[in-house]
């Protein structure tokens, strides 16, 4: 599953335009490569895991 959404941060983010989101798609590969080291994941899990409740 994370690798999906690192997926989606990288196909989505990385496609804004820079000329309107310039910081994102800048900074895209780098907000992919840290949402391991955040609570991103944790929440993430906890709200699948409900979801699927």
């Amino acid at each position: 599953m994370r690798e999906a959404d690192e997926d989606i941060w990288l196909s989505t983010y990385a496609r804004l335009p820079s000329a309107t989101h310039p910081h994102i798609a800048a900074t895209a590969h780098l907000l992919a490569d840290r949402m391991d080291l955040g609570a991103y994941p944790v929440v993430l899990d906890t709200l699948l895991n409900r979801a699927e409740a």
